[in-house]
């Protein structure tokens, strides 16, 4: 299977940028397989969708006031399905988000 990557640092609010994402993949008609979290410093997303719909997916994060960076080529191949990650990165001076963790054992 063909993979893509696309890495951005954006100011935006880590929500809406996270949002933005997802919502772009849907549009593109993919859907997200998954997502990761480091405090509000880093997110990535996983997700899968046709191989044509890359290049929209390209221009939709861009109309969104992102600015993907293509690690490598994009599949050229509009047969199939690709696997894809976005990472973002928050640029901001906000302190790391604490979380309670409950006791175990």
């Amino acid at each position: 299977m063909k993979f893509a990557r696309f890495s951005m640092f954006t100011p935006m609010d880590r929500n809406l940028a996270i949002t933005h994402v997802c919502d772009g993949v849907t549009e593109a008609r993919g859907w997200v397989v998954d997502q990761s979290f480091f405090s509000n410093i880093a997110a990535t997303i996983n997700f899968e969708m046709p191989s044509g719909s890359l290049q929209e997916f390209q221009g939709i994060l861009q109309d969104k006031g992102l600015q993907p960076h293509i690690e490598g080529d994009l599949p050229t191949d509009v047969h199939g399905d690709v696997r894809g990650s976005v990472s973002l990165t928050f640029c901001h001076n906000e302190p790391d988000m604490k979380r309670d963790v409950p006791p175990f054992g």
